[in-house]
């Protein structure tokens, strides 16, 4: 009879035994999944921060681009320059940089208004700086002057009478 016990609280024993060990196998596979989550989550910010700071280079690349572009015809040195900038974006392209596309409606989520003018309610009217996104994330919003909506034309009766009261 003290066998049948001796084993019985064996197997109970090794039943717990099996169950800490699957709790220990799942935890170490859930400590794992974080660690390499947390190692593409820093591999990302550090990624975003390099990208960032090239960015302004970019623009200013792209600027004398422009200005040289419209000044002179396609000298050797800007033809030149004009495949560097081509091949940085390439570069930053390939490793997950993307345009934001402006539209014509306003998308506070992809663009920051630095502007509003007259014009049609909430539709971009110009895009002062590129904007962009970085494996799908918002690296920088595109810059861009918003319309505010047109002013109601008064009639020529309405404007007098305003006029006469004010006076």
């Amino acid at each position: 009879m003290a066998d049948k016990d001796e084993v019985g609280q064996l197997k109970e024993q090794m039943g717990s035994l099996e169950d800490q060990l699957k709790r220990a196998v799942a935890d170490y596979r859930n400590l794992e999944k974080r660690i390499a989550e947390d190692n593409q989550a820093a591999g990302d910010f550090v990624k975003g921060r390099l990208v960032g700071r090239i960015l302004p280079v970019l623009d200013s690349l792209d600027q004398a681009v422009e200005g040289a572009s419209q000044s002179e015809t396609q000298s050797s040195w800007l033809k030149g320059v004009l495949m560097s900038v081509k091949q940085l974006r390439q570069v930053l392209s390939d490793e997950g940089l993307a345009e934001i596309e402006v539209g014509d409606k306003f998308d506070p989520n992809l663009q920051e208004a630095v502007d509003v003018r007259e014009g049609e309610d909430d539709k971009i009217l110009e895009v002062v700086q590129q904007g962009y996104l970085l494996g799908g994330r918002v690296l920088r919003p595109a810059k861009v002057v918003v319309g505010k909506g047109q002013p109601v034309q008064m009639s020529e009766e309405a404007r007098e009478k305003v006029e006469t009261e004010e006076a």
